[in-house]
């Protein structure tokens, strides 16, 4: 019988090509970090994007910044019906027509771009899950300004007035509710939502200490889609629920609604340019509230429009309330030939009043000594930290120099 020989020089080659292979599998491995692990390792902001889904459809996106050094955060609500150039359908169309469930990177991918920012952690719950979170944390605490009353047999709505503490049935009920047409909207679907998820944060820090039975830590798992494993998902919870819940904002993307095919698209200002920069702001406030003396508080402020331009002055008001400034009043200035806009600074803090001015590209910031009105308990005629009055120079969106 004929032995089989293999020649040396072969086997060699051969012994290489495995030790070479094995050797780049175990640096691959070995290379690989989690994800999450490394955000919070080097002190990054998280960012989550939470889908509420009904029927399988998206009602509701909200992305979570979230600094754990400062224990801060603030969340964006991304409107389903967001305008845009949808390349895959080779037509303009609403944002929400890419969601196809919980593993729809299209749509978050979409979401990334219009605000300029990675999102590496997706969480996805259903109404009924949303639901059995709320009744898991016993129920949430919230304010209602007027009693709401539907005798509806299929879905009765009845809440009464103040701030009341809802179980799950009732929480869901009062943030999806749609009332009669003849019967004026007390608050709109959208800020119902806003503060059923505000809402939740707050009480999900309240109950922090739940996420350490490891019987609500499988239920909270098995409530969430997500394409994390169990450890992770359980860990961005015990994040989040450490954020100061006293200090973060829901702020909504803002634009201008059109129709379009039959459908009401909402365009994001500025081609979404808007929206990054608001964004890039935020972080930065998220950040820099750790550093320095600058006090843990939002910056009032008062718009004054200087130019004969009418709406100047309500325009640029929602564009600082986008930047989370507190704009306490807008109206014409003393006179309306104004040349240069300029800011007009009470704080005593130079750094906000800079910071002021960049968002708007305004060089001229005076500063005004006003004692008197610092303390607004103590002062009836109390004034805004800035008063912005534009001038001619501004182009509605920044100070052209």
């Amino acid at each position: 019988m004929k032995r089989l020989s293999f020649d040396s020089s072969f086997m060699l080659l051969l012994l290489i090509v495995v030790i070479l292979i094995s050797g780049g599998v175990g640096i691959y491995l070995f290379s690989r970090t989690d994800p999450l692990e490394e955000i919070l390792s080097d002190e990054k902001v998280l960012n989550v994007l939470l889908n509420l889904e009904q029927d399988r459809k998206v009602i509701g996106s909200y992305v979570i910044l979230y600094y754990p050094p400062t224990r801060r955060a603030a969340v964006f609500d991304v409107p389903i019906e967001t305008g845009l150039i949808i390349k895959s359908l080779n037509r303009v169309d609403r944002i929400d027509t890419l969601y196809k469930g919980s593993e729809s990177t299209e749509y978050t991918k979409e979401i990334e771009n219009l605000l300029g920012l990675r999102i590496p952690f997706t969480v996805t719950l259903t109404l009924d899950h949303l639901e059995k979170l709320v009744d898991l944390v016993d129920g949430i605490s919230l304010f209602i300004p007027e009693p709401l009353e539907q005798y509806n047999p299929q879905k009765p709505v009845l809440l009464p007035s103040g701030f009341v503490k809802l179980d799950g049935s009732k929480a869901i009920a009062y943030a999806t509710y749609t009332l009669d047409k003849d019967t004026a909207e007390i608050e709109s679907d959208t800020l119902r939502k806003q503060k059923l998820i505000q809402s939740l944060l707050t009480r999900l820090n309240e109950k922090r200490g739940l996420l350490k039975n490891p019987a609500a830590q499988n239920i909270l798992t098995s409530l969430i889609t997500t394409r994390l494993n169990t450890e992770s998902t359980l860990r961005i919870f015990r994040e989040l629920t450490n954020l100061d819940v006293q200090k973060f904002t829901i702020q909504r993307i803002g634009g201008n609604v059109k129709q379009v095919s039959g459908k009401k698209l909402l365009f994001p200002f500025y081609d979404g340019v808007l929206a990054q920069e608001i964004v890039k702001q935020t972080i930065s406030g998220l950040v820099r509230q750790g550093e320095g003396e600058i006090p843990d508080r939002v910056f009032t402020v008062e718009v004054l429009n200087g130019t004969p331009t009418i709406g100047l002055a309500r325009n640029t008001a929602e564009l600082l309330k986008g930047f989370g400034y507190d704009v306490l009043s807008y109206g014409n200035a003393d006179r309306s030939d104004y040349e240069k806009t300029q800011i007009i600074s009470r704080s005593k803090y130079p750094e906000v009043a800079q910071a002021l001015g960049s968002v708007l590209k305004c060089k001229v910031i005076i500063t005004e000594n006003d004692t008197e009105s610092q303390n607004l308990s103590q002062d009836m005629n109390y004034k805004a930290d800035f008063t912005l009055i534009i001038g001619k120079d501004f182009n509605g969106r920044y100070v052209i120099n």
